[in-house]
C-alpha cells in the first residue's frame, strides 16, 4: 500500500512508505518497531493527508547502519527531516509513540519551521528517557549479552505478542507473527543488534530535558492522546506536556503504550484536528 522509497540520511539508508495525499504526517515509531505500528493510523489519514511512515534503524530494522556511531537519539530525531528533505516536504505534522515520540519531540526543538503540528500519542518526556519501569530492560544493554537477553523476554507472548495481564504495552496484543518479525532482525543478525544495543546505550534525558525551551516556544498547533492504563509512561508526564504545549489531553480509557496500536481511531482524530482546513470556494 502506497509509494515506497529509501531515503538517505545521516544515519544511514531509511526504507520509508507514503501513502495518502493532502498536507503531509510523518508517523515515527519506537524501539524494537517498525512503521507497521501505524498501520490502523494509516487507513484512516490517508483521505486526509500525505503519510510518510519511516523505519528507523530502531532494532526490527533489516540492514546495519553504516556508522554506528551515529545512533544517538539527536542523529535519529535530525534523520526525520533528512527524510522530509529527500520527499522534498517543507513541513509537516510529526507525529510519535514510545521513542518515536521523544524523537519528534527533539526534532520539533530542533528545527521548529518543519514541524505544522505535533502529536504524541504516549511517549517517553522530560527527565524519563528510559521511562522508569523499562529502565532496567535499557540498562541490560551495557552488560555483555544483555540485548540478547531483553529480545527473548520480548519474544514470550504474553509480554507482547498476546493480550493479558503481563503485557504493560498494548491492550490488543501486537500478534505473534508481527513480533516475531519484528524481532528477527535483531536476533539473526549480530550487526543489527549491535546498533539496538549502540542505540540504547545513548538513551538518556539530557537531550530530551534539552527539547523543553524549543517545545515551550513551539508554535505549532498540538495534541496529546494516553493511555490511561498505560504502565510504562507516566501518567503525570501527560499532563506536563499538554501544559508545555498548551493543549490538553485526550485520555483513553482502553488504551495502553502503543495507544496507535490499541486506538488507531482517536490517534487518527487528533492529527485530523491539526490539519490546515481546506478552503471552500474562490
Amino acid at each position: 500500500m502506497g509509494e515506497r522509497f529509501e531515503i538517505d540520511t545521516r544515519v544511514g539508508p531509511v526504507p520509508v512508505r507514503v501513502v495518502g495525499d493532502g498536507p503531509p504526517v510523518l508517523a515515527v515509531h519506537g524501539l524494537l518497531m517498525d512503521g507497521r505500528l501505524w498501520d490502523g493510523v494509516v487507513g484512516r489519514l490517508s483521505p486526509h493527508a500525505r503519510v510518510v511512515v519511516p523505519d528507523l534503524p530502531l532494532g526490527a530494522h533489516r540492514r546495519a547502519v553504516p556508522d554506528r556511531s551515529r545512533l544517538t537519539p539527536r542523529e535519529v530525531a535530525g534523520a526525520l527531516v533528512d527524510v522530509l528533505d529527500g520527499l522534498d516536504i517543507g513541513s509537516a505534522v510529526l507525529l510519535g509513540n514510545d521513542t518515536g515520540g521523544a524523537l519528534v519531540q527533539m526534532a520539533a526543538a530542533a528545527y521548529p519551521e518543519r514541524a505544522s503540528g505535533l502529536v504524541l500519542a504516549g511517549c517517553d518526556a522530560f527527565e524519563h528517557f528510559p521511562p522508569p519501569l523499562v529502565r532496567p530492560l535499557v540498562s541490560l544493554a551495557a552488560v555483555p549479552g544483555g540485548t540478547s537477553l531483553m529480545l527473548r523476554l520480548f519474544g514470550v507472548p504474553a509480554v507482547l505478542a498476546d493480550p493479558g495481564r503481563l503485557n504493560v504495552f498494548t491492550a490488543r496484543g501486537l500478534g505473534r507473527p508481527l513480533v516475531r518479525d519484528l524481532l528477527e532482525p535483531a536476533r539473526s543478525d549480530a550487526h543489527v543488534r549491535a546498533d539496538l544495543t549502540a542505540f540504547m546505550r545513548n538513551v538518556r534525558p539530557g537531550p530530551l530535558l534539552d527539547a523543553v525551551d524549543g517545545l515551550r516556544a513551539f508554535a505549532g498547533r498540538a495534541a496529546v492522546v494516553w493511555g490511561r492504563r498505560d504502565r510504562i509512561f507516566p501518567p503525570r508526564d501527560a499532563e506536563r506536556l499538554a501544559a508545555l504545549l498548551d493543549t490538553t489531553v485526550t485520555w483513553l480509557d482502553d488504551a495502553m503504550t502503543f495507544v496507535p496500536h490499541d486506538r488507531p481511531d482517536a490517534v487518527a482524530d487528533a492529527v485530523v484536528s491539526l490539519l490546515p482546513t481546506p478552503r471552500i470556494g474562490p
